[in-house]
């Protein structure tokens, strides 16, 4: 299957701001990644993904409660 295809659960129009713009980042280099490095493990880059999006997404949480 497709790196394309692995990723259709990313969807920007679910994020905002910066996180929209990692999503956005994303679904661009993971097809060039994927045709570029044969060793390329999508698990691993999607892991990743959602690791980064979580943490974005906290951060933005965080400041509308002004805690940062």
């Amino acid at each position: 299957m497709s790196a394309k295809m692995e990723l259709r659960w990313l969807k920007e129009n679910d994020y905002q701001g910066a996180s929209q713009r990692f999503v956005a980042f994303c679904k661009e280099d993971i097809i060039q990644q994927a045709d570029k490095n044969p060793n390329f493990d999508l698990a691993t880059y999607e892991s990743s993904i959602r690791v980064i999006l979580e943490k974005l997404n906290n951060a933005a949480e965080q400041k509308k409660q002004g805690v940062k």
